[in-house]
């Protein structure tokens, strides 16, 4: 399974209940009761009104798309790789971000897709409102040729109440455009000394 193919498995999912200790199955009220006896209060007690809904709990998300179970602290442990959250720019598609007891999926964009906890269930959310840690490299998912797979798309610029068509990568929130559209836009000629681009103005 490749990043790509996780992401695209986790949207699936979105408004999956969140239960602890689930796995993407059908929560029976003797596998509610097995799980509150374990759990304690990890698994609320509003969560019995989720009895005979299809539950999952964040490490579940994962295991329910590979087939291999794995809790959050074991995807950590077992990880090619671990990084620092604030380096989650250099990341693929589809790296787990995590912190110690919780565990989501990476989305670009500065986003992530994760089992929340019982209140949210499965869902779509910001980086930014989160205290992950590190961002992960899964043993059992297959990056191989993700890292340059940002995708240029033709988008508008305005300038001085203009419009000007630019060629663009958006990439964890961040516009990166073409020098040379850039410079039609604002009046400058583009050339080059070596390596470094020279603006002169028209």
């Amino acid at each position: 399974m490749t990043g790509q193919e996780l992401v695209a498995f986790a949207k699936s999912k979105l408004g999956v209940p969140y239960v602890y200790g689930m796995k993407g199955k059908v929560m029976t009220e003797a596998i509610y009761n097995s799980l509150k006896k374990a759990y304690g209060n990890l698994v609320w007690d509003s969560d019995k009104q989720k009895i005979g809904k299809v539950c999952c709990d964040c490490s579940g998300l994962i295991s329910w798309a590979t087939g291999i179970a794995r809790n959050s602290q074991n995807y950590h442990d077992t990880a090619l790789e671990v990084q620092p959250i604030a380096t989650i720019a250099n990341a693929p598609i589809g790296v787990a971000v995590w912190r110690k007891g919780h565990i989501g999926i990476y989305i670009g964009n500065g986003e992530y897709i994760a089992e929340d906890g019982s209140a949210y269930g499965c869902r779509i959310n910001k980086l930014r409102n989160t205290n992950f840690t590190h961002w992960l490299k899964l043993i059992d998912i297959d990056y191989s040729g993700q890292e340059d797979t940002e995708m240029v798309e033709k988008s508008k610029i305005i300038v001085n109440g203009k419009e000007y068509f630019v060629d663009r990568i958006l990439k964890d929130g961040t516009n990166y455009i073409k020098i040379r559209d850039l410079a039609d836009a604002f009046g400058y000629t583009v050339s080059n000394n070596g390596s470094i681009p020279v603006l002169t103005k028209k």
